[in-house]
């Protein structure tokens, strides 16, 4: 078994390859290795073959810590492996850990963090990493990872199909601004991608959560609209952008990256949504991904975002439990001291969340719960 560093040239290689797998993310696409080193990642591109043919590939992007910290690594929403016995996915995965190691040991890695997309319930799935060597993480959510739980909507059947499954009452939210002059069209002007990041911030500021800078923002969105991978939404009234969003398109599956209003139109964000839908219908998609479910699971009233969770729910979509994080640690002691910051953050929200929205706002942090917004 041999492992491969795939670079530039072999980037339809790895994108058909990565698209092509159950469970498919654009976050181990190729741009999206692009996109996080505009973000200070360094993004590695790691495939295992035997006898020619790919078992398994995996984006790894590394972070240096200040100092002589080292370095954390991390594969969002992977390893990616095609489907086999679970001793040849252990071997393939213990492939990529020793070529994952010797990097460690040149840089000084702490540990290295997955997330496959495994679901939950598939426990035959899991073994391959625990084989290897990966300890579980015992954690619901994350600031810096992709949501454990996430929103999926079926779409192969069609716009017809998907429109006439939502209740009445949904159809009726999407109809509503429309109804009233709203239009929801692709962005047509290079002004509409500032007026969307001034709707994200009013969003963070009313809902209290982080949101990205300006240009981490549109070093996203220019690459992957550079690739026809995804499209910004613009909700407008008389003209005026009242809502916007993104959403993405990697194989068969689409992923809402985006989604910001200013609350002076009632319902913009339910007809804005279903154009996005609709775009990724269009595009021969299977699979709406929502991302997170901002909530725990099962879901209760009583979470923080159970509203975002009823949003996403009211257009059909059902909860996606994966198998969650995993670790390999390379430098077990100061692991430990990455961990002990990692589960005081919740605390630090909590503090953080009777300060003024606003300075919420202006934070920047990778990733927020609910998947829509930083």
């Amino acid at each position: 078994m041999s492992v491969t560093t795939v670079v530039n040239p072999q980037r339809d290689e790895w994108n058909a390859y990565v698209s092509a797998r159950a469970g498919s993310s654009l976050f181990q696409s190729y741009e999206w290795g692009r996109i996080q080193e505009a973000q200070g990642w360094e993004p590695t591109y790691v495939a295992v073959a035997k006898d020619g043919a790919w078992l398994g590939a995996t984006l790894v992007l590394t972070r240096r810590l200040p100092g002589k910290l080292g370095a954390i690594m991390y594969s969002p929403c992977g390893p990616v492996l095609t489907p086999c016995p679970v001793d040849e996915a252990a071997m393939c995965v213990r492939a990529m850990v020793s070529f994952v190691g010797d990097l460690a040991r040149d840089i000084g890695g702490v540990f290295w963090r997955i997330e496959p997309r495994v679901q939950a319930l598939e426990t035959d799935g899991h073994l391959g990493f625990e084989q290897a060597g990966f300890r579980r993480v015992s954690q619901e959510w994350s600031y810096w990872n992709r949501p454990k739980y996430e929103m999926h909507l079926a779409v192969e059947q069609g716009e017809h199909a998907v429109f006439s499954r939502m209740s009445t009452k949904t159809r009726t939210k999407i109809r509503h601004a429309p109804k009233r002059g709203v239009v929801v069209e692709p962005a047509r002007e290079r002004e509409d991608l500032d007026r969307f990041y001034d709707l994200l911030l009013c969003t963070g500021a009313k809902k209290a959560i982080p949101v990205r800078g300006k240009p981490s923002l549109q070093a996203l969105y220019r690459t992957l609209e550079g690739a026809d991978m995804a499209r910004l939404f613009v909700a407008r009234a008389d003209g005026k952008p009242v809502a916007a969003g993104v959403s993405a398109c990697f194989g068969t599956v689409a992923s809402l990256l985006y989604l910001a209003n200013d609350y002076t139109v009632q319902r913009s964000s339910w007809a804005l949504q279903w154009e996005m839908i609709k775009w990724a219908i269009a595009r021969g998609c299977t699979v709406y991904n929502f991302h997170g479910s901002a909530t725990t699971y099962p879901p209760r009233a009583s979470d923080k975002g159970y509203g975002v969770y009823e949003f996403k729910r009211s257009f059909g979509a059902e909860l996606v439990a994966w198998y969650g994080y995993a670790d390999y640690v390379f430098k077990p002691a100061c692991y430990g001291m990455f961990r002990a910051v990692e589960r005081a953050v919740p605390y630090v929200e909590r503090l953080l969340s009777a300060r003024p929205a606003a300075l919420l706002a202006s934070l920047s942090l990778p990733f927020v719960r609910g998947g829509q917004v930083g």
